[in-house]
Formats: C-alpha cells, sequence, structure tokens
C-alpha cells in the first residue's frame, strides 16, 4: 500500500473518530454518570429517594390515562380514571366501569357495570357483590327506594333486602347517574395523591434511564448507538495508533 493511500486512510479515519466521538459525547457522559450513581446507590440514598413526577409516573403506566369522571354522593367523591376507581383519594379495588353510587342506610353503596361494594363510614368495603350475587348483569343503574337498595340490570330493576344479600323484580322507574368531568381542583388533587402513593425508588428510574428503557424504544437505540460508538471508536483509534518502522 502506497505512502499517499496510507495518509489518505489515516486522515479519513481521524475524521471519522471526532465526529462520532462528538455524536457520542453526551450518551457516553449519561451512561458513565449514572452507572457511577448505580454502583454507590446505597452509600447516596437512592434507594430510599422517590420519584413522583407525573410525566416519570406515566412511562411506569401509574397516572391514568384520559380524563377523570366522578359522582358526588353526599361528601364523598366516586370517581374514576381509565381502569381504577376511587373512594375521594383511595383506591377502590372494583372491576368494571362505574355506574353510579348512593347512600344507603348508612351504607355507600358504589356500583359498576361488574360489581357492587358495599362500603361503611369508615371506607371500608364490607361487602363486593359479584354476578353470584346480583342479578343478571351488566349492572345500567343503582337508586334509592323507601331507604332500600334498588338496582337496574339487564334492562330490569330489582329491589334489595335490608342486608343487601337477596333482591327481587320491582316495578320501580330507576334513572341513569351521569358522570361529570372532576374539574381541575379535584382532578389536581387525585393526581397528587396518586403520584405520592405509586413514587418509584430514585433508584429505579435511574436504572431504567441508564439502559434506555425509561423511554421506550428510542431510548433503547440510543444507548445502543452509544455502545456501537464505544467499539467503532475503539477499533479507529487502534488504526490511528502509530506503527513502528521496521
Amino acid at each position: 500500500m502506497t505512502e499517499p493511500t496510507l495518509k489518505r486512510r489515516r486522515r479519513n479515519a481521524r475524521s471519522w473518530h471526532r465526529w462520532l466521538g462528538l455524536v457520542a459525547a453526551i450518551p457516553l457522559l449519561w451512561l458513565s454518570i449514572s452507572g457511577l450513581l448505580l454502583n454507590h446507590a446505597a452509600f447516596l440514598g437512592l434507594n430510599e429517594s422517590e420519584v413522583s413526577t407525573g410525566w416519570i409516573l406515566k412511562k411506569y403506566n401509574q397516572v391514568p390515562e384520559g380524563d377523570p369522571r366522578g359522582i358526588q354522593v353526599g361528601d364523598r367523591k366516586v370517581s374514576q380514571w381509565g381502569k381504577l376507581l376511587f373512594l375521594d383519594h383511595e383506591d377502590l379495588q372494583l372491576n368494571g366501569n362505574l355506574v353510579g353510587g348512593v347512600a344507603v342506610k348508612n351504607r355507600l353503596v358504589i356500583a359498576t357495570d361488574e360489581r357492587v361494594a358495599i362500603v361503611n363510614g369508615s371506607g371500608e368495603m364490607e361487602l363486593d357483590l359479584d354476578e353470584l350475587s346480583l342479578p343478571p348483569l351488566p349492572v345500567e343503574g343503582v337508586g334509592v327506594e323507601g331507604q332500600q337498595l334498588v338496582l337496574r340490570s339487564a334492562g330490569e330493576t330489582y329491589r334489595f333486602s335490608d342486608d343487601f344479600l337477596s333482591f327481587e323484580e320491582a316495578e320501580i322507574l330507576l334513572s341513569t347517574t351521569s358522570l361529570s368531568l372532576l374539574e381541575d381542583g379535584a382532578r389536581d388533587e387525585l393526581e397528587s395523591a396518586i403520584r405520592t402513593r405509586n413514587a418509584m425508588p430514585l433508584s429505579r428510574v435511574i436504572l431504567d434511564a441508564h439502559s434506555g428503557k425509561l423511554f421506550g424504544l428510542r431510548g433503547t437505540l440510543l444507548t445502543d448507538l452509544a455502545a456501537i460508538s464505544v467499539i467503532v471508536l475503539t477499533i479507529l483509534g487502534l488504526r490511528l495508533f502509530p506503527k513502528r518502522k521496521p
């Protein structure tokens, strides 16, 4: 190989080495810093620190998508956000889409199209009625008639006993409950409660950012690109290493 060809190749290698170094500098810097943080996570207290930033929690599906809707039952707010149900700001372990809620005999009755929950004054669920304890599904409406629970289910209306464990068909006109969007203040309070309750350990967030998983496919590709850049830079650096003349 002639001397001019060798010089041209070395010049091209230097140019590639310089530009690849510039492109990879920021991701490599982040990988280095985050790697150091993770190696000393216990000493730095990263395992005890928590992250409750909204956009980060959404990456972990800890904050629901869409708009929350709900109803006011006395002084309690029953709402649904995505697939999650809430009584005021507390999780309500109840499946299905929220249909409505009423106050009956010092109890709060919350109905979805699949279940009916009987909640006491302390917010504790006393009964969780499923398809085995309810009329034919889906539940379509909930109301009160003469201090007794009334459900409309699969096009028929049913009156429940005082203990909510039995029911009978009844000729009662029951209107559908309309859910309304939560006002901005109520939404912010609910989101704040969700973020506080579902906060992620800082070490976990740094680890996922280090691997690129926090940012989805783009983050993973960027991390892969940084790793490939290191390999190419190393190879180019070896080619640029001056050879001894015989």
